[in-house]
């Protein structure tokens, strides 16, 4: 990463401490704060993140929003080798040094009576990424606007550092469409469907495939070699939400479904559930649940693999694919969590939760070790105007 794109990643880490301690001159509508931790278990990943996020209300109906996200990783990550065949009990595990990742994301909303429109920058820098994102959207208010559709495009264009250390390109252009419906006063409904087809540098650089090259002098030894994931890949998504308030609980509730296809015979299903429920003047307690399952790519495999020459220089376009990356196997993870909130004032609160991830592998053949368990700890302020 040249020196230069990091001094301009600089420039939104500037706005965003300038937003959040100067602008309230500008009318502006909300300030958020916020600090979250995920702590693998056995002393694997950890990222430490920060968050801030302002509205800025401008004149004639426009506003401007601001996202700065500071995230700091370290510890170590299963890169291909198979724990069974280790010689030690963390040799399976890659030791990575802390890496610190900057990203902004910019943010203007127009609203007219029947139409709103929005467009987004986005820039994100870590030592091996650099990410640019641009957005566009347009929703059409009918029925006393209780009858909302959604369109979209958007476009990221990355500059990611490959496996022999050079920086390659990858795009992924996404359209969208979805609809919101207001059915009654206390019940609201959305779906959501997107496209996308990302095409470049898709394989991950840090994760390796175990061959057995049966050298003379060393016939049982297994190296690692790049792996190898087509070039283009096309994505389905389809989400569903339905948020109830139960009033005679004073209880609110979201329920929310995401599928997920694309062209590897990647399938995955997500199905979350929050509650949040007021205590008095100060408290509001949130319970939640998330589980979430996927199919395996059809060129994954964990098992070591006989060496071919054509590893030596895969192909992306051609062929043939392979990958031992455990996220592409099929595995099943839980999530449960519960946050308070609590109100200093009416337009102050401060919220505190934590999360408990667990996952684990369904195909019979993935070790169970590489896949990891996390605590997830969260706190944020927010103060409206």
């Amino acid at each position: 990463m040249n020196s230069f794109s990091v001094k301009i990643l600089s420039i939104p880490m500037w706005l965003l401490i300038f937003r959040l301690f100067e602008i309230s001159t500008w009318g502006q509508n909300y300030l958020r704060g916020k600090y979250r931790e995920w702590l693998e278990d056995n002393d694997r990943i950890e990222v430490r993140s920060w968050y801030g996020e302002t509205e800025v209300s401008l004149q004639k109906n426009w506003s401007f929003e601001f996202l700065g996200t500071i995230d700091a990783w370290s510890g170590a990550t299963p890169y291909g080798l198979p724990p069974e065949l280790a010689s030690n009990p963390r040799e399976w595990l890659k030791e990575v040094p802390e890496e610190i990742r900057k990203a902004g994301l910019f943010t203007i909303n127009k609203i007219t009576k029947k139409h709103d429109f929005t467009l987004e920058y986005g820039i994100s820098d870590e030592p091996d990424y650099l990410s640019r994102s641009y957005a566009f959207q347009h929703s059409l208010k009918l029925a006393a606007d209780t009858f909302i559709l959604t369109s979209g495009f958007s476009l990221q264009d990355d500059s990611v550092k490959n496996f022999s250390g050079n920086f390659v390109d990858k795009k992924t252009p996404t359209i969208a469409l979805g609809l919101s419906r207001i059915l009654d006063k206390f019940t609201s409904i959305t779906f959501n469907l997107s496209y996308s087809w990302p095409n470049g540098y898709l394989s991950d650089p840090y994760k390796g495939i175990p061959v057995n090259q049966r050298f003379i002098f060393s016939p049982n030894d297994v190296f690692l070699f790049e792996e190898n994931r087509p070039g283009q890949r096309n994505v389905f998504v389809l989400y569903s939400e339905l948020s109830r308030y139960v009033e005679s609980l004073n209880l609110g509730t979201h329920l929310n479904y995401r599928y997920f296809q694309d062209d590897y015979d990647l399938k995955g299903h997500t199905f979350e559930v929050e509650g949040s429920r007021r205590f008095g003047d100060h408290w509001i307690i949130s319970p939640r649940y998330r589980y979430y399952q996927q199919d395996q790519v059809s060129f994954y495999s964990p098992i070591v693999r006989k060496y071919e020459s054509f590893m030596d220089s895969p192909n992306a376009s051609l062929g043939p694919f392979y990958s031992a990356d455990h996220r592409l196997s099929s595995f099943n993870s839980h999530t449960f969590g519960l946050k308070f909130s609590y109100f200093i004032k009416d337009n102050l609160f401060v919220d505190a939760g934590y999360d408990r991830y667990l996952t684990n592998g369904r195909d019979g053949k993935t070790d169970e070790r590489v896949y990891p368990d996390a605590n997830i700890f969260t706190i944020g302020l927010q103060l409206d105007y």
